[in-house]
């Protein structure tokens, strides 16, 4: 994965995803929940992104690309087939790190059962502000 992709997924994951699911903890805890209960759960959290972002990192960057590149043609979705391996893990790459924190949006068509073809458009304005609030120049990652 280029660096600079690695970087902002990095800081998506760091803040957006994570914060999301440290909220969640908080907002599921009981009122009785021991704060060290809490801290553990988060740190759970904290650790599971962590580890997806080592999972589908590569998948989230050849998205991304190709995502950029399908702009670039005049197509404002990208779509991928889950009966593909290949598109299946960028699926899943773009849904968790972009369409959760709301950087994209996703919608799904069935191709047989159990399958689909999944159509993500990326909010091109809002993830190129957050990747030049991060110091990442998006368009240049993009075009390497």
């Amino acid at each position: 994965m280029a660096d600079g992709l690695e970087r902002l997924l990095r800081h998506l994951t760091e803040r957006e995803i994570v914060r999301q699911e440290q909220k969640e903890v908080q907002l599921n805890a009981g009122p009785r929940e021991p704060a060290e209960t809490i801290d553990a759960d988060q740190r759970i959290a904290l650790e599971r992104e962590r580890k997806r972002v080592t999972e589908l990192g590569p998948a989230f960057a050849e998205g991304l690309r190709r995502a950029y590149d399908a702009r670039r043609a005049g197509h404002n979705e990208l779509a991928l087939d889950d009966r593909r391996n290949d598109e299946n893990a960028i699926a899943d790459a773009l849904v968790q790190f972009l369409v959760r924190p709301d950087m994209a949006a996703s919608h799904t068509e069935p191709t047989e059962p159990n399958h689909y073809r999944y159509r993500i458009s990326v909010d091109w304005g809002r993830l190129a502000a957050f990747a030049a609030e991060s110091g990442i120049d998006l368009d240049a990652e993009l075009t390497r």
